[in-house]
């Protein structure tokens, strides 16, 4: 005789899990809007320290973060003034020779598979270099389609300005929507992820500067091309640990190649240097 298990859920059980649905469709829906508050929360907490400082020295809290935010636009004007031009004309024309330079990079590798066995290469390189054509072609668009236009941005620009002109916005903002009995432990909790994540921002940012023209001075002084593209790659990179600087790296390494083989090595020993450096006194500092 079989004995048979009746598994019997509750209604409060169903309830709760048609609830969950529910929450993970509508969470999907505002997606979006949730996308930019988390981009302006960022923002305001990287911003939080210089403006509590600028207080601090009996500067008004929303002229601090105007002085702030007009500092942040001017930089930014600075380096789409100056950099971009540049950027945009090396972006094009390494898409334009990247055939060119598969070419010679497959001629290596040729080279290579005739004392190895089933060693592929070329296919690889062609794949990697027609994904590469699209993505430099189409940089800017890429760009631009991360902030979801011009509304998107402003509106980030506005709630990132909102939380910072209100003293201790974003812990505020949290405690506004956490029930009554968490509201001191969620506000604590907030102040410690904020100013950690604030810090780790505000250094990664400057991580970022430091390396991006560390890679930029050091290719430019050994004539490599596209010593600006590589330079932006390298600080963007930089946020990816111990990944993005190795695939930095690479292509910096794979471009020189293209020149010359010695200046290939003397590309590495630069990239190995500029890791070093970050390694021993920058991360220590700003991480």
């Amino acid at each position: 005789m079989t004995n048979k298990q009746i598994i019997e859920i509750s209604t409060p059980t169903i309830l709760k899990f048609i609830l969950i649905i529910l929450g993970l469709v509508f969470l999907y829906f505002i997606r979006d809007i949730l996308l930019i508050l988390f981009v302006a929360i960022i923002i305001s907490s990287a911003v939080d320290a210089p403006v509590d400082w600028l207080v601090k020295r009996r500067v008004r809290r929303v002229l601090g973060v105007a002085l702030v935010y007009l500092f942040v636009a001017l930089v930014f004007g600075l380096l789409l003034l100056f950099i971009v031009p540049p950027l945009a004309e090396q972006v094009k024309l390494l898409a334009n020779n990247l055939p060119e330079y598969l070419d010679k990079l497959n001629s290596v590798f040729s080279l290579i598979q005739e004392k190895s066995i089933n060693y592929n290469a070329s296919g690889f390189l062609d794949r990697f270099g027609s994904q590469l054509s699209g993505w430099a072609s189409n940089l800017f668009s890429a760009t631009a389609s991360v902030f979801g236009g011009l509304i998107s941005f402003f509106l980030i620009i506005a709630i990132s300005v909102y939380l910072s002109a209100e003293e201790k916005g974003v812990k505020k903002f949290f405690v506004s929507i956490t029930p009554e009995a968490d509201k001191v432990y969620v506000a604590s909790l907030v102040d410690r992820i904020q100013a950690k994540f604030g810090a780790w921002v505000r250094g990664q940012i400057v991580l970022s500067l430091v390396i991006g023209v560390m890679v930029f001075v050091g290719l430019s002084i050994l004539k490599i091309k596209y010593a600006l593209v590589l330079a932006l790659i390298a600080a963007l990179l930089e946020v990816i640990p111990y990944l993005g600087p190795f695939i930095s790296a690479a292509l910096g390494i794979a471009l020189a190649f293209t020149q010359s083989p010695i200046l290939a090595l003397i590309a590495a020993i630069l990239y190995y240097v500029i890791q070093e450096f970050e390694n021993l006194l920058i991360v220590r500092k700003f991480k």
